[in-house]
């Protein structure tokens, strides 16, 4: 049962009887394998997708989009003599010429080498936004949804355990075991606002107050997304001195979460506080980090829902990553 619809028009409606064969579907497929046709040439793989484009067409140009992917040069080559990057390249430049309705990426990152993907991430992500077109991206690396999700959806064993706006969802602890583990954290969305060019670092603005990360490959006024580990984030009552922790942000506790009644350790949400102008602090819901310490730390210090704390940690605990 149930329905499945590309805007208005349902493609699937179980109680409406609407199933519409593959072929009328116009959905583009696109994973790890890229599925090249090996007996035709890169421009005739190319070409295959324009040819099941619905005329008019209505989607980017074959020159525009392989001009984009940077193709021309591989035109007559087969796809036995491409590398795991290219052959990548010239699946989605297929995908696209073919018009679809949407997109759908099954670990399309999957068979290329490590290295190689940073620069292909970076043309993924840019394909709602050129191609107008809605994207579901299923993978197992976190650096990719961090990348490219608007929403999130966490499968565990064919069912669906949580979903919602990806900075929630990632930054969900109570999922951690579905996630990232001992990894788990938060990622908070923020503005590059200055770089340091002499420490080599950059400053990211996040619900107005400055956080220090590692020098970042974006330009003042990019909108980044920053991952940072709950287990590297400490909290204070106040402000604290000589320590090597560039950033001391300031919020408020929202949640403490002990792992049962005698478990070794506990998450701790903080709500940041917004910074309007230079000292004058205010609760901007939101924004939110969480923090892994010890069930003797949370005790001691008594920390309770409600009450003002810092939390600090250093830059090189905090991963970048652009966004869309």
């Amino acid at each position: 049962g149930g329905r499945i619809a590309l805007g208005h028009q349902a493609i699937y409606d179980s109680a409406a009887g609407i199933h519409l064969p593959p072929h009328q579907r116009r959905l583009a497929w696109l994973d790890s394998q890229a599925h090249l046709f090996p007996h035709l040439s890169v421009q005739s793989n190319l070409e295959y997708g324009l040819a099941r484009a619905p005329k008019p067409v209505s989607g980017p140009s074959f020159d525009a989009v392989t001009q984009w992917l940077d193709l021309r040069s591989l035109f007559k080559a087969r796809p036995s003599r491409l590398n795991p990057a290219q052959r990548f390249k010239v699946a989605l430049g297929r995908a696209l010429l073919s018009s679809p309705r949407a997109i759908l990426l099954d670990d399309p990152l999957g068979g290329v080498p490590e290295h190689d993907q940073a620069p292909l991430l970076d043309l993924l992500a840019q394909v709602p936004a050129r191609s107008k077109l809605p994207v579901v991206l299923v993978s197992p690396r976190m650096n990719e949804v961090i990348r490219m999700a608007d929403d999130v959806i966490v499968l565990h064993e064919g069912r669906m355990t949580s979903g919602g706006l990806a900075t929630q969802i990632l930054s969900d602890v109570s999922l951690s075991t579905f996630l990232e583990g001992v990894n788990a954290g938060s990622v908070i969305e923020g503005e590059v606002k200055r770089h340091d060019i002499e420490w080599l670092l950059s400053e990211v603005d996040v619900a107005g107050q400055r956080v220090t990360v590692p020098a970042a490959l974006h330009a003042v006024g990019r909108k980044v997304r920053l991952k940072i580990r709950a287990r590297d984030i400490s909290l204070h009552r106040d402000l604290i001195e000589g320590s090597s922790a560039s950033n001391q942000l300031r919020g408020r506790i929202t949640q403490v979460m002990l792992a049962g009644e005698n478990g070794s350790y506990g998450a701790v949400g903080v709500e940041l506080d917004h910074l309007r102008d230079a000292g004058d602090f205010s609760v901007q819901p939101g924004v939110q980090i969480w923090a892994l310490l010890t069930r003797k730390s949370i005790q001691q210090m008594d920390l309770a829902p409600g009450q003002a704390c810092v939390a600090s940690f250093k830059a090189m605990s905090v991963a970048v990553s652009g966004w869309r």
